[in-house]
């Protein structure tokens, strides 16, 4: 389907929950009017599907039934008999007539009595045959049935369709649908990454791209990022309805859903506010389950890069199944993976340590030369892991393993904690390429008709997940003081330091070495647990009228952690170390032995001594203190997060005019949403490193009332096959930000069979959600550019970032027009191109420090005072070290993004473009053209367009070869070429032309699923093969973090998976 408006009882629904929806709907039998219909080729379900809808008939029929049969469609005025004939002609299947005019599919007696049913084979795999014309009666009975389908013949589920649910292309606003049958062709590790990388959708949130910052709260999750306007402004649907969030941001971890049970995926890239409420400016995606699946099915499958490496095992397993005579469905399902990380970037021989941006020293504003150079010996300058002397006469010792002694070179470019020039101490190598992850879901829904009329639901669902990033590790640079009295000092350096008549030296170390066996520095946990329940009641009234209401319950019990993450003040302790004195000691302790010097005056703080000096110096013990381990503590925050939601709508034909009926729909929805987050003690102090984790609560309620309405204006006019308007209408009430009224108007117009234009108009809103609203502090800490010292050096700072509470909505204007192509004269092809236009004022932005420090010092933007409001400065200093920068959310002036979309999709049999050969091919392109994406804040406009992430061309091709029982597929994903900067090559960020440029990137795939039969039974195996030829990510500098490219990339390089799925 490719219309997910509200008039659907929640946005579309899958096979059963339309005939939750409409099961008692009365259909006149007797007499069969003309209608249009319009159909594409492919799976037989999802096509019956859009017959049901299309015309308003409801029909019977069993998953397992139509599994694996294919139809080539249909497309034009026919009556629905004539038109159900052409759907099923050469599946095995009849249509039957029975009480109430449903229509009952059944398999088709053999033409020849007494023939034996045919097993499995190439012969059970025919090619789809052209578009049918629609022949009299609905008896079919051109090929003989598979053995599974006589069994389960009697396990029926009712469809049907409203003329308000449209299929495909005659949806106003340009939609993508992604069938089972899709996914499984490609075999995804998971559901996100395959919608990741349609090219509507933008950078998204998942394992493989927050390995750069430990401190994002979407660490762990798979979130969705429509048009790139971030995860927050995508709203996701399940079945047709909100799903709680992951977190406080309100988007939602698509791993936590039953993505096992998908029957396909609705992506709608438009503003959907007014059907379906806040959050929906970008689009929305809606995953619909096959909630009447009857039988027994699962998967399992193993991947593993060519590196060995980035193992991972996914596995899941459903059952559905009738009781109370068939009143009853009960449908349970459950899936778990598990992937193992690749801790460090070293592992792959593209990446380059040493290769990032510096700030050019010898920039003027004058000189014409450009503000930033790239380097390939870049590094820190001012610590190494084992620990560097950075003053007086011994500057530039080095501390290495198993207490070696070596020569740190200075370079001639000294960019605050960076370098170039000089030894490359690297400065992402123990980062991971990939962090380990878990997760997993268990889903159970259960069905019952009451009466003929009203039908209960019940669902509940319970995930999890656990995640892990470490890129932050605890990094002193050059602000230890040693002095000669330190016992751990090498006698060489004592020596030393005595020839030189110096009593202490600054010290820089990374202390990578600073965790527990087997752990990685400042590494960041994220641990998910999700439940979910529904109740719902729905029926039909009258002859059209349809009703539905549900009550949801969503939780997330989430908590964050910090572990190898030290106490700052007992680091500081345990590293100012001396010998025991023979008086004035600490008892119990031998003279000469190091203590802390705090134990001088309080014996008994614990304090354990610890050895900085080389690499894998420190000991356990120390360590353990450091962390407080011994004690159980640990930054760790807990978030309780709530979301109750009752809806109750309906719809009604009440009349019809001179093209069709007139269809209304009107609709209440009740939200509340609510968190608490507490946070351990030590957090409160901000005595971490990093984490310093706050506590804090917040709710807010929202009341909504939306009216829509579908009116056929033409019918079979001059130069008008069909037109159709499409309007809504929703006034929204916060709790915390007050009333807002949206709305959406839309036509279709069907200028012929062949030729479709659609636009649609729409005033669209996001609110402030939880995080944007109430967060609590937490402290981080980071580093950036310094523009306050010459040649704006990267020093380290602490970013605490939070909630604004004086946050309001922000709106979005939102124009789309396109134009479909299906000629008659190619059978099976269809084209389309879709403009957009997304305008949102007030747009909620959340502030980096970074770009706080740029607005401050007026730095590539006009210098806004308001911004360094925001920055304190450490105690004495006049520069930004060891600053600290409060960042949050704003309400920007205007964010807009531009563009149009492209699709282009051919099905057909190959013996119809050449008689002698065999089976038949599925292709579909997808392109997105980028025209703007730019942000105006504080008066500066920030043009993204063309840089990593948003770049002015992306697309994916997917061809798939079909013949008995194996189809081939092969996909290709274009990302196209871009700059690494967008500001002028003369201004302090600017970069040489010559340098400012990145090359497309082109990913191939290859899948192979093949069916075979086991103990009477299908089994099909697959295989796949991601980036085939090993394509490295392109070359994309950074100013300090990450690999010298972008996560847009993959990574890993190439990989392989192989798997099994039956369905019995």
């Amino acid at each position: 389907m490719r219309n997910r408006e509200r008039f659907t009882f929640g946005g579309g629904c899958s096979v059963a929950a339309i005939a939750l929806l409409l099961a008692a709907t009365p259909v006149a039998a007797q007499v069969q009017q003309t209608k249009h219909f319009d159909i594409q080729a492919g799976d037989l379900g999802p096509a019956l599907n859009a017959f049901a809808r299309q015309a308003n008939q409801e029909i019977m029929f069993s998953s397992i039934l139509v599994a694996g049969k294919r139809t080539q469609g249909i497309r034009g005025n026919r009556e629905p008999s004539a038109a159900l004939s052409a759907l099923l002609k050469g599946t095995g299947l009849s249509a039957e007539t029975g009480a109430g005019s449903v229509v009952t599919l059944r398999p088709a007696r053999p033409a020849t009595g007494g023939g034996a049913l045919t097993p499995i084979s190439a012969t059970n795999y025919s090619t789809p045959a052209p578009y049918a014309e629609a022949g009299p009666g609905l008896q079919t009975q051109d090929a003989p049935l598979e053995p599974q389908d006589e069994v389960s013949a009697v396990e029926e589920i009712v469809v049907t369709g409203s003329r308000i649910i449209r299929n495909g292309y005659e949806a106003p606003t340009s939609t993508t649908v992604l069938g089972a049958e899709d996914i499984q062709r490609r075999a995804p590790a998971n559901v996100a990454d395959y919608i990741n990388q349609l090219p509507q959708m933008g950078q998204p949130t998942s394992p493989r791209t927050t390995v750069y910052s430990a401190t994002s709260t979407g660490g762990g999750a798979n979130l969705l990022n429509a048009r790139g306007l971030g995860a927050t402004r995508t709203l996701v649907l399940l079945d047709g309805r909100r799903v709680v969030s992951a977190g406080l941001n309100s988007a939602v971890d698509i791993n936590l859903l039953p993505t096992n049970l998908l029957q396909r995926v609705d992506v709608v890239t438009g503003g959907a506010s007014a059907a379906y409420g806040s959050d929906a400016v970008a689009g929305v995606v809606n995953f619909i389950l096959d909630n009447s699946f009857t039988g027994l099915k699962g998967s399992v499958n193993y991947g593993v890069t060519d590196r060995s490496d980035a193992e991972s095992f996914n596995g899941d397993l459903a059952y559905g199944a009738r009781f109370a005579g068939g009143r009853g469905h009960v449908l349970l399902s459950g899936q778990y993976f598990s992937g193992d990380g690749v801790d460090t970037p070293l592992s792959r021989d593209w990446y380059r340590p040493g290769y990032r941006l510096l700030s050019n020293p010898a920039w003027t504003a004058t000189n014409g030369q450009p503000g930033q150079i790239v380097r390939y010996d870049a590094g820190y300058g001012r610590a190494s892991p084992g620990g560097l002397i950075t003053s007086g006469p011994l500057r530039g010792t080095l501390f290495g393993e198993n207490g070696q002694i070596g020569q740190f070179t200075f370079g001639p470019i000294q960019n605050g904690d960076l370098q170039a020039g000089g030894t490359v101490e690297d400065t992402a190598r123990i980062w991971p390429l990939l962090p380990e992850q878990k997760y997993w879901s268990t889903f159970g829904h259960v069905t019952y008709n009451l009466t003929n009329d009203i039908k209960a639901t019940f669902e509940a669902s319970y995930a999890g997940s656990d995640g892990s990033n470490w890129s932050s590790p605890y990094a002193r640079q050059a602000n230890i003081t040693v002095r000669s009295d330190n016992p751990f000092l090498p006698l060489q350096i004592q020596q030393a330091m005595t020839a030189n008549a110096i009593s202490s030296f600054t010290m820089g170390r990374l202390n990578y070495d600073l965790v527990t066996p087997g752990g990685h520095g400042g590494e960041a946990g994220y641990y998910r647990r999700q439940e979910r329940y529904m109740a719902a009641l729905d029926g039909t009234f009258l002859e059209t009228g349809r009703w539905r209401t549900y009550y949801q319950r969503g939780q997330s019990d989430v908590w964050y952690t910090r572990s190898n993450n030290p106490l700052v003040e007992r680091y500081n302790q345990a590293i100012d170390v001396i010998a025991n004195p023979a008086v004035g000691g600490v008892a119990g302790v031998a003279v000469g032995q190091p203590i802390c010097r705090s134990q001088l005056t309080t014996p008994a703080n614990g304090c354990v001594p610890m050895n900085i000096f080389g690499i894998g110096a420190p000991g356990q013990a120390s360590i353990a203190w450091v962390m407080g381990l011994n004690e159980g503590l640990g930054a760790r925050q807990d978030l309780d997060i709530q979301q109750d939601v009752w809806a109750i709508d309906a719809q009604y034909e009440p009349f019809s005019l001179w093209a069709g009926p007139v269809s209304f729909a009107a609709g209440f929805e009740w939200r509340k949403e609510q968190f608490t987050a507490k946070a351990d003690a030590q957090s409160l102090k901000s005595a971490w490193f990093t984490g310093n984790f706050g506590t804090s609560q917040g709710k807010y309620d929202v009341n909504e009332f939306f009216v829509e309405t579908l009116v056929p204006l033409l019918k079979d006019a001059p130069f008008a096959s069909s037109l159709d308007f499409n309007g809504a209408v929703r006034r929204t009430d916060y709790s915390t930000s007050g009333a807002v009224t949206t709305w959406k108007a839309g036509l279709t117009w069907d200028i012929n069979e062949e030729l479709r234009l659609r636009g649609t108009r729409s005033r669209d809103i996001r609110a402030p959600n939880l995080s944007d609203l109430f967060a609590a502090g937490t402290a981080f800490q980071n580093n950036y550019s310094d523009p306050s010292q010459p040649g704006s050096p990267t020093v380290s700072t602490i970013g605490i970032s939070g909630g604004n509470p004086n946050l309001k909505p922000e709106v979005a204007e939102t124009w789309t027009g396109g134009v479909v192509y299906r000629p008659a004269w190619l059978a099976g092809f269809s084209a389309s191109a879709d403009y957009y236009n997304i305008e949102i004022a007030d747009a909620i932005v959340a502030i980096g420090a970074q770009q706080l420090i740029n607005q401050c010092y007026g730095v590539g933007v006009p210098r806004d005072p308001a911004s360094c409001n925001s920055i304190i400065r450490a105690p004495g200093r006049s520069d930004l070290v060891d600053a600290t920068i409060y960042t949050g959310g704003v309400n920007a002036q205007i964010q807009a993004v531009e563009g149009v979309d492209y699709e282009l999709s051919y099905r057909t049999a190959l013996a119809d473009i050449f008689p002698s050969w065999n089976g038949s091919i599925d292709l579909r392109l997808l392109a997105t053209q980028r025209l703007k994406d730019e942000t105006e804040l504080a008066g500066a406009i920030t043009d993204r367009l063309n840089l990593a992430g948003s770049m002015k061309w992306n697309g994916l091709f997917s061809g798939t070869y079909s013949y008995g029982p194996s189809r081939t597929t092969l996909t290709v994903r274009y990302l196209g070429s871009g700059k690494v900067s967008n500001y002028a090559p003369t201004s302090q960020l600017g970069l040489a032309d010559e340098l400012n440029h990145f090359d497309a990137v082109t990913y191939v795939e290859l899948a192979e699923n093949f069916d075979i039969e086991m103990a009477g039974r299908k089994i099909t195996l697959f295989g796949v093969v991601e980036n085939l030829f090993d394509q490295d990510p392109e070359y994309i500098p950074g100013s300090y973090a990450g690999f010298g490219t972008s996560t847009q990339y993959d990574l890993l390089g190439r990989s392989f998976r192989v798997g099994a799925r039956f369905r019995f």
